[in-house]
């Protein structure tokens, strides 16, 4: 991996729907030329997500970034390379699985390299078009082999967040999408993540955050510069150090001219 600390001066760390990405979970032309202008002075652009690295490959494609804080943090790739993933409990996964299935809701599994869920119910199909992702297959049992890397519940409820948590406090829980909860473990988050990169590239320049979500949080809460987005929630607003125009209205092009990067 090039040295990052020679190539870069800066880390900018975003989140994607409601942040970097358009109503149409798209990027903007605007934004792709932006991200570009920026790595090319010196500004590393990353990925702070809860999708999975692979479901990111068209977007790096067309903005040119290379690296992903994955999975809410528990995946994470630099420059092309994963760097750190961490696995969820076997035990711990039956456990939540055994209570999602007697409240008839489907889990998604999510492993270095693809989703699926358990079972095919219409909230599935419901938070996957909610992102404009692909739908998963379904299988059973393959977390038993496969290293689990996040999980989903698909629930409209969000007072399953507290229903889980109280029960399988080895997890972390996030309800990101009218569809689903992300889970992942107890401990991680976007902001461990971004910490994790720069602690294991020794990187010593500014680090960037952007967000929109209560995902967010974690992420604004970890970087030395947090912008919140014009359509943030109100608890980002209030940490953010930079409030921008929603994403919608040119939201990221404005921080970028804020920063003074364009």
């Amino acid at each position: 991996m090039e040295n990052i600390n020679k190539t870069y001066h800066a880390m900018a760390f975003f989140d994607l729907d409601g942040t970097l990405l358009n109503q149409q979970s798209k990027l903007d032309e605007e934004v792709i030329q932006a991200l570009h202008h920026i790595r090319r002075n010196g500004i590393l652009p990353v990925i702070a997500t809860g999708r999975g690295h692979f479901e990111l490959e068209s977007l790096m494609a067309q903005s040119g970034i290379t690296s992903a804080v994955a999975m809410n943090g528990q995946f994470i790739i630099v420059v092309g390379e994963t760097i750190y993933h961490e696995p969820m409990a076997v035990a711990n996964i039956q456990k939540l699985k055994t209570l999602a299935d007697a409240k008839n809701q489907s889990l998604a599994f999510y492993d270095k390299d693809s989703y699926w869920v358990s079972e095919m119910i219409p909230l599935v199909k419901d938070a996957y078009g909610y992102t404009d992702a692909p739908l998963p297959t379904v299988n059973d049992t393959r977390y038993l082999t496969d290293e689990i890397n996040m999980l989903l519940i698909f629930s409209d409820q969000a007072s399953d967040v507290a229903y889980y948590q109280n029960l399988v406090p080895e997890f972390n829980y996030f309800k990101n999408t009218p569809y689903s909860i992300d889970i992942i473990n107890a401990g991680s988050n976007k902001g461990t993540g971004i910490k994790k990169v720069v602690e294991l590239l020794g990187f010593t320049g500014e680090t960037y955050g952007f967000g929109d979500g209560p995902n967010d949080i974690h992420l604004l809460e970890a970087v030395d510069h947090a912008t919140a987005m014009g359509n943030a929630i109100d608890e980002l607003k209030t940490i953010a150090e930079f409030i921008s125009t929603a994403n919608t209205d040119h939201g990221i092009v404005n921080a970028f001219k804020h920063w003074g990067w364009l």
